[in-house]
């Protein structure tokens, strides 16, 4: 008998081409439009509030905040209300973080039904697949003793594994190719910073004691007047930004705060001398460029040796003022990368239909094999 699951949040073209890869062989519906109901379901005003924290819209004032809230609760009352009807098997979510995807996981957890997560991995061209959640909240073990556990070759089978080994990332042959800009950059001595979204959950969920963007660059502000005269700190903004924070950092009248948009980032990471981040991708990408990292929030990458972590300003400005000499483990950056490489399948694969629930089962035995072995 097919296992019966119900979809939420799968609305982009990429999105509904993996759940319908995914889902080809379970009994499978999609909710593509949340309703709602006035029937109050258990705790919706307090997880109606939590999901306005992390909505990616929110109407200014004080007024549009209050509908906001009142729509995310009718919202939670109809997903409820429908889980609870249905009762399906599993339920499939994207992202499951924000918004409206942030009530369903509420609600399945309610409810006491099984999850499962999916969202565009922190490495190029895979996918998040994970019962507990995405990004910090994942399944991804955090204690660095599991990784210094494990065998040198316990992952030299799966596809990646040499690419960390070898770390082509930093081949001058693996470079955007654009010889003056690369050249413009050797030139200089700086830390690079990519913003993130906005609104984006890894700001407004994992950011830590930074509430924002504008808040982050305040803090740089004031912690790159501790680097060392010869060190800048460059910034990139997000493409899919919808805003620009061009004028706030031209504002601060910092030499030390250089924008640069122009550069692509891996050449901007290449030849930096390291890397200043709330949580970004690009800080698990520098470890394949072999530069020491900063994070600021709660960063799925972020322990044991392999960052240095601000955990407020004053932490900040410490780590800016010796980043020449930060120090981070090899050892510990490879196993874990390789792991990463076994726990997020290849997309392609996902969207051709050659990784399946079956090939899920068999990772999450082979992880739970390898968790007895670490206790």
């Amino acid at each position: 008998m097919k296992e019966r699951v119900l979809c939420f949040g799968f609305n982009t073209e990429f999105q509904k081409k993996l759940i319908d890869a995914w889902t080809v062989d379970l009994d499978a519906k999609t909710v593509d439009l949340v309703l709602l109901s006035r029937k109050a379901c258990p705790n919706v005003e307090r997880h109606a509030e939590t999901a306005l924290e992390s909505a990616r819209r929110v109407p200014a004032g004080a007024i549009g905040e209050r509908l906001k809230l009142r729509f995310l609760q009718l919202q939670y009352n109809w997903i409820y209300r429908k889980l609870e009807e249905s009762r399906p098997d599993r339920v499939l979510i994207y992202n499951g973080l924000n918004g409206v995807n942030y009530l369903v996981s509420a609600a399945c957890k309610e409810l006491d039904l099984p999850q499962l997560y999916f969202e565009r991995a922190p490495l190029q061209d895979r996918v998040q697949i994970d019962a507990r959640g995405v990004n910090f909240q994942s399944s991804v073990p955090t204690d660095i003793q599991f990784y210094r556990s494990l065998k040198e070759d316990e992952f030299a089978d799966y596809r990646g594994a040499d690419y960390v080994n070898e770390h082509l990332l930093n081949n001058e042959s693996s470079l955007s190719g654009n010889q003056d800009g690369n050249n413009e950059l050797r030139s200089k001595s700086y830390v690079f910073c990519p913003l993130q979204v906005p609104r984006d959950t890894q700001v407004t969920v994992f950011g830590g004691w930074i509430n924002g963007i504008p808040h982050l660059l305040d803090s740089l502000d004031e912690a790159s007047r501790q680097l060392p005269s010869d060190i800048h700190v460059r910034i990139k903004e997000h493409p899919s930004s919808p805003i620009s924070f061009a004028q706030r950092i031209e504002s601060y009248d910092n030499p030390k705060l250089v924008l640069d948009n122009e550069h692509d980032v891996y050449d901007q990471v290449a030849h930096s001398q390291g890397v200043i981040t709330i949580n970004s991708s690009v800080g698990l990408e520098a470890f394949l460029f072999e530069k020491p990292v900063i994070t600021i929030g709660k960063a799925l990458y972020s322990f044991g040796e392999m960052t240095t972590r601000a955990t407020d300003l004053d932490s900040l400005c410490d780590a800016m003022t010796d980043f020449p000499n930060l120090s981070w483990s090899r050892l510990e950056r490879d196993r874990f990368v390789k792991f990463l490489f076994f726990w997020f399948p290849p997309m392609q694969q996902v969207l051709n239909k050659e990784y399946t629930p079956h090939d899920i089962l068999l990772r999450n035995q082979k992880f739970q094999s390898l968790l007895e072995g670490a206790n």
